[in-house]
Formats: structure tokens, C-alpha cells, sequence
């Protein structure tokens, strides 16, 4: 039998992850590696792969971890991401939840990733994102940070399957669009932040997850340095044994 979401009031999600993230590395690892070293125009570039150059709509789902190719070429690292979404058993993932995770993890200003996030979320054929598209990406969010974030004293993720409830969501929209059924793009980021504690939860967990991203890039890159000195110095000590043997 599938799972269901456990539906969770805003003040719950902030209370389990506002300042409460893990320190240095607080995403799912697979996710790190998925994406290490991704700005907003690799996201860019990589969403301009899956709709053809705007030719086709984003995906709404993935049915398995080899139709997610175009993201990246490192299929494990797909295939335990995938498993992660998974997390309802049901053979498929929301693609939404994964970009809307993707867009907050990608290094860039704040104002650039809302206005991405209005590109993503929002209809192609005007300059426009409306409160029921926006609302759909903040859905999309929670359930897919509930997925990713690791919280302190924890080493993975818990607590999956849990979405904002209909209430808070509305509560937000109202604060963000004021009765209007529109914004332009450009001045998402402007509205959302009218919606303080809102703005500050997503700015929160964005900045969180950018820095648990390069702390596992330069970690990656020490790695790599330490790999190369320990090959170097046996080399020299191999030369050396061979020097001596020959005397």
C-alpha cells in the first residue's frame, strides 16, 4: 500500500528546520553530488535540455532514474536520488519537487532565484507567474525539502511525505499577491518578500543549502589534493627502493 503525505502546519516546518539544519552538510549526499558546483544558468541550461530548447513542457514526473539522463550523467547518483522521491513506493517521482529543490540549491542572488523560480513554475507565454502557480510551486517545495534536508543530530533526512497545509499556503498568497491573480516575474521576489516569514524560511533554507554544497565541493577538492600527495610520495618512496636495490 502507498503512503500518504502527512499534511503539517508552517510553524511545524519551521520549527523542524528553521536554524535547525545540520552544520556544513545538510542535504542528502547523493543530492550534493547530483549537483556540486551548479549555479542558475547550469540549471538553466540543463532545463533548456528536458523541455528541446522550449520546445516541450518540463516533465511532471520521472517513471525511473534513466529518464532523468538529461539532468546529469552520474546514474548512480540519480538512481539513489530517485529512490529518495520515491519515498511513497509508487514507482515514479514528482519532477516538480526535485526542481523546486534544485532552483534553492543552485548558487545565485536570492532575486535571480525567485525569478527563476517564476520561470519554472510559470507560464511560458506571458511575463507573468499567478498566485495558483505560485501556490503550486510552494506545495512542491516543502514536500520536496521533507525529502533533502537533514536536520542536527541526524544523518539523513526523516520525517519524508509531509506537505504544507492548504490553509498556510492561501495565508501566504494573499500576503504575496493581495487579492491580484498575477505578478510579473521580475517582481516575484519583491511580493514574496511581503510575506515575511515566508521570505525569510525559503532565504534560510536556500543560503543552508548552497553552503552545505561548496563545504562538499572544497571537502571533494581536499580529498583530491590528499589522493594526489599520498601518489607522489609513493612514487618517490617506490624510486627510492628501486634506487637502492640497483646500488
Amino acid at each position: 500500500m502507498y503512503q500518504k503525505f502527512e499534511t503539517t502546519s508552517f510553524s511545524q516546518f519551521r520549527q523542524q528546520y528553521f536554524n535547525n539544519l545540520r552544520e556544513q552538510s545538510c542535504l542528502l549526499p547523493a543530492l550534493e553530488e547530483l549537483c556540486g558546483g551548479w549555479t542558475q544558468e547550469t540549471l538553466k541550461s540543463i532545463l533548456q535540455k528536458l523541455t528541446k530548447k522550449n520546445q516541450a513542457p518540463l516533465p511532471l514526473f520521472f517513471d525511473s532514474s534513466q529518464a532523468m539522463d538529461s539532468i546529469s550523467n552520474k546514474k548512480q547518483a540519480l538512481a539513489t536520488v530517485f529512490q529518495q522521491f520515491d519515498s511513497r513506493g509508487i514507482g515514479r517521482i514528482d519532477a516538480t519537487e526535485l526542481f523546486s529543490v534544485m532552483v534553492l540549491l543552485s548558487t545565485g542572488e536570492v532575486s535571480q532565484i525567485f525569478y527563476n523560480i517564476a520561470v519554472i513554475f510559470g507560464s511560458d507565454k506571458t511575463n507573468h507567474i499567478t498566485s495558483d502557480e505560485f501556490y503550486f510551486f510552494i506545495d512542491c517545495l516543502f514536500r520536496g525539502i521533507s525529502k533533502v534536508l537533514i536536520c542536527k543530530g541526524e544523518n539523513k533526512p526523516i520525517n519524508l511525505n509531509k506537505r504544507l497545509n492548504d490553509q498556510d499556503i492561501n495565508k501566504f498568497m494573499q500576503q504575496i499577491f493581495k487579492g491580484q491573480q498575477k505578478v510579473n516575474k521580475d517582481e516575484l521576489y519583491a511580493s514574496v518578500k511581503q510575506s515575511q516569514q515566508l521570505f525569510e524560511f525559503i532565504e534560510y533554507i536556500s543560503i543552508s543549502m548552497q553552503t552545505s554544497m561548496e563545504y562538499t565541493r572544497q571537502q571533494s577538492l581536499l580529498m583530491m589534493k590528499i589522493t594526489m600527495e599520498v601518489k607522489k610520495l609513493m612514487a618517490q618512496m617506490l624510486s627510492q627502493i628501486d634506487g637502492s636495490a640497483k646500488k
